[in-house]
């Protein structure tokens, strides 16, 4: 039988006879929104683990006799610094590599830190109900009470602003989405019948929270996890920008736009260039988190 005269009946039981895996890696190769964000996140994250060996240039040296030099593309650039400089002559690409590390740095390990506090609080609280739940319930609700970003302005100046202190601050403000999602789930799967059995054959409560439950809110806490770290990346920048976030000389996309206001009238691309870069990894970090969702939610399995 040739190729032409394949039956539909065929090509569905092909489809069928995919593993789980397989398909994914399928549905992976078909998206175009989780190939644009993982391959834009991974250029990301390798330029900041190599921003010694790629930069050109030190993101601190000075040099006066060339400040603001235009980009290679302006009236009066040139290839010796392909994005040109800034007011006190440092090289602008070196400076964007490494503010690089600064954005994902923070992003993930605030982002990290908040799904560890969430989802401990998530699972404890759906998980037991009762007075755990109502526990949960009043921190979550004096978390939206508070205004995020102004109550880590206040902490970040009365702590000392540093990339550590910005970590732990922004953690511990960005944990709430992840607790709503994970006890709301937990809450659901608890009263699932394979709970019952691990229950029945004598499986602790943390045997049943760890290997039971957690696994089955993977998919909703990526998701989080790529919303929360794109949150988190804008607050770093806005942190830096107001002056309390990352401190000068540190290169910081945020500190960049906040140095080069003063400048973009006639060199735009002080503003510009770190605003571009912030706004990429922003869309792909979301992309990449989409995209995952998409291709490992159990009803876009089949």
């Amino acid at each position: 039988m040739t190729a032409a005269s394949t039956s539909p009946q065929q090509m569905a039981g092909d489809i069928i006879d995919l593993t789980p895996r397989e398909r994914m890696i399928k549905k992976a190769k078909s998206h175009r929104g989780l190939q644009f964000g993982g391959a834009v996140v991974l250029t990301m994250t390798l330029v900041a683990l190599l921003a010694p060996v790629i930069a050109p240039y030190s993101p601190f040296e000075q040099d006066l006799a060339k400040r603001l030099i235009s980009p290679v593309w302006a009236e009066g650039g040139s290839w010796e610094h392909i994005f040109g400089t800034d007011q006190l002559g440092r090289d602008y690409l070196s400076r964007l590599i490494y503010g690089a590390r600064v954005s994902m740095g923070v992003g993930f390990g605030a982002a990290l830190l908040g799904c560890v506090l969430g989802v401990t609080i998530g699972l404890v609280a759906g998980y037991l109900g009762g007075r755990a739940d109502r526990a949960a319930s009043f921190l979550l609700t004096c978390q939206l009470a508070l205004p995020s970003l102004l109550l880590a302005m206040a902490l970040v100046f009365f702590v000392g602003a540093s990339i550590t202190t910005l970590i732990v601050v922004l953690g511990c403000l960005h944990w709430s989405y992840y607790m709503v999602v994970t006890r709301t789930m937990t809450r659901q799967i608890r009263e699932l019948e394979y709970v019952f059995a691990a229950r029945s054959i004598g499986s602790t409560d943390r045997q049943i929270l760890f290997y039971e439950i957690l696994p089955n809110l993977s998919n909703q806490i990526i998701v989080v996890f790529s919303l929360e770290m794109a949150v988190v990346i804008i607050h770093e920048a806005a942190l830096s920008f107001l002056g309390v976030g990352v401190q000068p000389p540190t290169a910081s996309w945020g500190l960049m736009i906040a140095e080069g206001k003063e400048a973009m009238y006639f060199k735009p691309y002080l503003v510009a260039i770190p605003g571009a870069a912030l706004f990429l990894l922003v869309l792909a970090v979301n992309l990449l988190g989409d995209g995952i969702r998409d291709i490992t939610a159990p009803e876009g399995r089949n």
